[in-house]
């Protein structure tokens, strides 16, 4: 499932990231080659950095 869809990062990219040490959506983003555009996957980001990953919180942002 993808968390930014400006971006095109998935759940388990965000993942990857957050395993490798990034702290912040932004670093998460940098991580894979990508910087934040609308913003709206922010958020989701910071709550999967904080409950460690994202297989343990729930999806706020939906594909379009």
């Amino acid at each position: 499932m993808y968390v930014c869809n400006c971006n095109g990062v998935t759940r388990r990219e965000v993942d990857e990231a957050i395993v490798a040490g990034a702290q912040g959506p932004e670093e998460v983003l940098a991580h894979h080659g990508c910087e934040p555009c609308c913003g709206r996957c922010l958020p989701e980001i910071a709550d999967g950095i904080a409950c460690g990953g994202m297989g343990r919180t729930r999806s706020l942002v939906a594909a379009e």
